[in-house]
Order: C-alpha cells, then structure tokens, then sequence
C-alpha cells in the first residue's frame, strides 16, 4: 500500500510540474484577466506549479495524517498530544513549499503593473477568504470528532 501511494505521489508531482493554471480552480480565470505578458506568464506558471506542489503535498500529508487520527481514535485511550505533534510535523514538513510559492507570487507581483496587482490582490483575499471558512469548517469537525470519543 506504501508504495502505491509513494508511487501515486510521484506521478502526481510530475504531472504538477507540467499542469497548467487551469487545474487550480480560479488560477485560469485570473491568467485571462491580467492580461499578462510572455516575461509575466512565465513567471506565472512558475508561480502556479509551485503553489500546485506544496497544495499537493499537504492534501498528501492529510491523508496521512487521516490515517494517524483514525489509528488513534481506535485505541481506548487516544494519545491527543500526539495528533497535535502530527499536525505540527505536517506544518513543519510543508512550510518550504508555502516559502516558495510565496517567494514566486512575490516575483510576479514585482512584475505587475497597478491595475493588474489590484486584480490580483482581489483574487487572493477572496481564496484565503474560502481558504479560512474551510480551515473553521475542518477545525468545528475536528472538536465535534473530539467531544463525541470515548
């Protein structure tokens, strides 16, 4: 099973590398919309593969730690500690991936002219908007989980 998944995870990674925008939902809609010229695409389908990479590690990292809070939660007495040592370790282990596609959005930003950092910017409050009503919808999930165990 471990090297179905490993091997799943790489050929995943691949195809992310040469995805284009369009495969991130919105990511196609704002290419459109700024407007952006051959230097500016470039840098934006960098800026993408990198976000799609460390988007992609994190949904892996997940499904690992889906499993580990399962495997606790089977046992009479879950260790609580160690779910919040394995989400650390998750964090931990995707914030580079985070580092780089910041440091490539940053790139591309520094490319843009006024108007297309507005769309931008517009773009970007309103996924970290959903972004943050997921993260509260995982989390009450997460507590609910908790105040219904054993």
């Amino acid at each position: 099973m471990k090297i179905a998944r490993a091997f799943l995870a790489l050929v995943l990674f691949a195809a992310s590398l040469a995805a284009p925008a369009a495969l991130l939902p919105g990511f196609d809609d704002l290419e459109a919309t700024l407007r952006l010229n051959r230097e500016q695409k470039a840098q934006f389908d960098v800026a993408v593969a990198t976000t799609q990479r460390a988007l992609l590690s994190v949904a892996f990292s997940a499904l690992q730690l889906n499993e580990h809070i399962a495997a606790e939660f089977a046992k009479s007495h879950p260790d609580l500690g160690a779910l919040a040592r394995a989400q650390d370790a998750l964090i931990e282990q995707n914030r580079p991936l985070f580092r780089d596609a910041r440091i490539e959005w940053a790139r591309l930003y520094a490319m843009l002219d006024p108007e297309q950092v507005k769309i931008a910017r517009s773009f970007v409050e309103e996924k970290m908007a959903r972004l943050e009503a997921l993260g509260n919808g995982l989390r009450d999930l997460i507590v609910d989980k908790l105040k219904k165990a054993p």
